[in-house]
C-alpha cells in the first residue's frame, strides 16, 4: 500500500473521530438545553395551575356562599312551621351526623317543638350495633330504628309490618321499608297525648346522604321527592301531606361550618367527589381510622408505610397509570372515596362506653321528650323483642372511632342584605329546576316543593355597591380548567342575574 493511500485513510479516521466528539459535545449542549426549557415548562404549567384553581377557588366559593344562605332560609322555614323535629342519622356513625346546632335552635325556638332522631341504614350494621346505638340515644330523644325503601318504582313502595328487632338478614337485605310502622304510631302517640284535632306538620332535617327524602318516600309509599346518591338533590323545601292528620317537609341537608375540613366533610358524604381538587387527605383521613390489615385485605395490595405508597399500589392494581407508567394517585384516590360513599366499604362505630348529656340537652327536656311520646312503652317493647333474637356481626365491617358531634353552619341572625340575596338564590334556583318541578306538579300538585317569598327592606346605598361588583369575564373563565369552565360560567350568569335585578330595582325606585 503506498504512502499516498495510507495517509488517506488516516485523514478519514481522524474526521470521523472528530464528527463523533462534535456529536456527543453537541448532544451534551441539547440535552443541557433541553433540560432547562423542561424546568422552564414545568415551572409555567405549575404557576398556570395555581393561578386556576385560585381563580376556580373564588367562583366556587361565591357559590358555597350563595348556597349556605339559601339552605339556611330553607331550614329556617322548617324549624318555624314544624310540630315535630325528625333528625336523620346514619346508623353507621350516628355521632358524627349529629349537629348539637340543629337541635339547640329547634329547642330555643320558643315554643313545644320536639325531637326525634331516626337511625337510618340500619341494614349497614349488626344488629348489635344496631341496639348499643338506641340504648344510648333513647338517654337524650326518642329514636326510632328505620331502614328506607330502596325500590325504583313510583308508586306503592313495599312496607315491611315486621319489627325492627325481629327482621331477617333476608329482609334487612331486601328493599322493603323497615320501621314506618313504629315511627308513624310514635307520631300518632304524640299527636293522643297532647290532644290535637288538627294536622301535625314534621320536618325532616339532616346532614347531606343520610336519607331524608329517602324515608318520606318511604312513609308515603310513593316518588314525593327527588332521591339520588349524591349530595344536594334536595335544594328546596318540599311539603307532603301523608295523610289529614300528618304534613312532612322535606329540608335540603345542613350545610357544615366553614371550619369543617374537606376530610371530614367527604367522610360524611356532604361532597361531591368529582370537585375535590385533592382526594389524597381524605384517603389519609379513611386510612387513619381503619385498621391497617383490613384495608390490605379489602384491596389485596401488599403492605405499605404511607398514604401515597397506598394510592400507587391501588393505581397499579387498579390499572389506573399516567404516562410513562407512572401510576396515577388521584384516580385511585377517588376510586377509593368512591367505595366508601357508595357503602362497598363497610364500616360502624361503637357508641361511649358512658353517657353524659350534650351542653343543649338537660334532664327536664328529656323528661317532657319521654311523656310526649310514650317513650317507656316504645323501650320496653323493644327490648322484649330484642331479648329472643341473636347479635350476630356483620361480615367485613371496619370498626372505627366516632369522630363525634359534627358542627353545622346554622347562624342565629341574617341581616336585611343577606335575606334578600337568599331570596335571589332561591329565585335563580327555581328557575333552574322549573321544568322538573312542572313534571312534579303533573303528577301529583301535594309533591312539588313549596317556596315562601321573603320581602325585606333593603339599602340602596348596599344595591349600588352590590351592583358595581366585578363579574367574572369571558377571559376568566376560558382560562380555568376545562372541566371546570361550566361551573365558573353558571356562578358568572346566577352573578351577573343578581346585579341586573339589583340595578332594575335602583332605576324603579
Amino acid at each position: 500500500m503506498c504512502f499516498k493511500t495510507t495517509l488517506f485513510f488516516q485523514l478519514e479516521e481522524l474526521q470521523a473521530k472528530q464528527k463523533v466528539s462534535r456529536e456527543k459535545e453537541l448532544m451534551k449542549r441539547r440535552s443541557l438545553e433541553s433540560f432547562q426549557k423542561d424546568i422552564q415548562r414545568r415551572q409555567k404549567e405549575f404557576e398556570q395551575k395555581e393561578w386556576e384553581l385560585q381563580s376556580l377557588q373564588k367562583n366556587v366559593n361565591f357559590e358555597n356562599e350563595n348556597s349556605r344562605k339559601a339552605y339556611y332560609r330553607e331550614f329556617k322555614k322548617v324549624i318555624e312551621a314544624a310540630d315535630v323535629i325528625l333528625e336523620v342519622l346514619d346508623a353507621r356513625d350516628p355521632l358524627g351526623c349529629r349537629c348539637p346546632q340543629v337541635e339547640q335552635a329547634v329547642l330555643q325556638s320558643g315554643t313545644n317543638k320536639k325531637i326525634v332522631l331516626v337511625l337510618n341504614k340500619i341494614d349497614l350494621v349488626s344488629k348489635d350495633i344496631v341496639e348499643k346505638w338506641l340504648k344510648y340515644l333513647r338517654n337524650e330523644f326518642p329514636t326510632v330504628a328505620f331502614k328506607a325503601s330502596t325500590q325504583q318504582q313510583s308508586r306503592n313502595l313495599q312496607q315491611s309490618n315486621v319489627p325492627v328487632t325481629q327482621a331477617s338478614s333476608d329482609l334487612l337485605s331486601s328493599s322493603a321499608c323497615i320501621g314506618a310502622n313504629c315511627l308513624m304510631k310514635l307520631l300518632g302517640n304524640y299527636c293522643r297525648n297532647q290532644d290535637l284535632k288538627t294536622a301535625i306538620t314534621v320536618g325532616v332535617v339532616g346532614f347531606p346522604n343520610v336519607g331524608k327524602s329517602s324515608l318520606i318516600n318511604s312513609l308515603k309509599r310513593a316518588r314525593a321527592c327527588n332521591v339520588g346518591a349524591t349530595p344536594g338533590v334536595t335544594k328546596c323545601l318540599q311539603q307532603v301531606n301523608l295523610d289529614k292528620h300528618i304534613k312532612l317537609l322535606d329540608c335540603p341537608g345542613i350545610v357544615m361550618a366553614t371550619s369543617t375540613t374537606d376530610a371530614a366533610m367527604i367522610l360524611r358524604n356532604c361532597v361531591k367527589i368529582e370537585q375535590l381538587l385533592d382526594p389524597v387527605p381524605a384517603v389519609e383521613a379513611i386510612l387513619k381510622r381503619c385498621n391497617h390489615q383490613q384495608i390490605m385485605q379489602h384491596y389485596c395490595v401488599p403492605d405499605f408505610s404511607t398514604t401515597l405508597e397506598f394510592l400507587a399500589l391501588l393505581a397499579r392494581r387498579q390499572g389506573k397509570l399516567k404516562k410513562g407508567g407512572l401510576p396515577d394517585q388521584d384516580k385511585a384516590a377517588k376510586s377509593v372515596l368512591m367505595d366508601w360513599t357508595s357503602g362497598k366499604i363497610n364500616y360502624f362505630t361503637h357508641p361511649p362506653e358512658t353517657h353524659s348529656l350534650p351542653t343543649h340537652v338537660s334532664a327536664e327536656i328529656v323528661a317532657e321528650m319521654g311523656k310526649a311520646f310514650d317513650l317507656d312503652e316504645l323501650e320496653k317493647s323493644n327490648l322484649d323483642a330484642l331479648a329472643e333474637i341473636p347479635s350476630a356481626p356483620r361480615p367485613g365491617g371496619f370498626c372505627m372511632t366516632s369522630s363525634g358531634l359534627t358542627s353545622g353552619g346554622i347562624r342565629e341572625e341574617s341581616t336585611e342584605q343577606e335575606m334578600d340575596d337568599e331570596h335571589l338564590d332561591s329565585n335563580n334556583s327555581v328557575e333552574e329546576q322549573s321544568d322538573l318541578e312542572t313534571m312534579d306538579e303533573d303528577k301529583d300538585l301535594e309533591f312539588g316543593p313549596m317556596t315562601v317569598e321573603i320581602k325585606e327592606g333593603k339599602s340602596k346605598v348596599q344595591d349600588a355597591e352590590k351592583t358595581n361588583e366585578r363579574i367574572p369575564g369571558l377571559m376568566d373563565i376560558l382560562a380555568t380548567d376545562p372541566l371546570h369552565q361550566g361551573q365558573a360560567l353558571r356562578a358568572a350568569n346566577k352573578k351577573r342575574k343578581k346585579q341586573q335585578k339589583r340595578a332594575g330595582k335602583l332605576q324603579n325606585e
